[in-house]
């Protein structure tokens, strides 16, 4: 990866960065507390908009099954980080 771009500390805590590849820009992984959380593509789903992917699923809404689709990668990455807290709070809970 010869892309690293820090993502802002006072909204997503310390160490989160979006990393990727000058060859190809509209894939970023997005990495949380030193390790792969997401990634983050651009026209994934053939729309124009970043699409957030964790664990492997689209992240969207639950009603219509559509994947949210943002306007920057930095948004992309932002819904990661708050399903990555949602699904560690779940797992606590548990």
């Amino acid at each position: 990866m010869d892309v690293r771009i820090p993502l802002d500390e006072s909204m997503f805590g310390f160490g989160w960065v979006l990393a990727g590849w000058t060859v190809q820009p509209d894939v970023m992984v997005v990495l949380g507390e030193g390790r792969q959380v997401g990634w983050v593509e651009h026209g994934l789903d053939g729309g124009d908009g970043w699409v957030a992917v964790h664990d492997g699923f689209f992240l969207g809404d639950p009603a219509t099954q559509q994947a949210v689709l943002h306007v920057t990668p930095e948004l992309a990455a932002r819904t990661i980080r708050q399903a990555r807290i949602h699904d560690l709070t779940a797992s606590q809970d548990a």
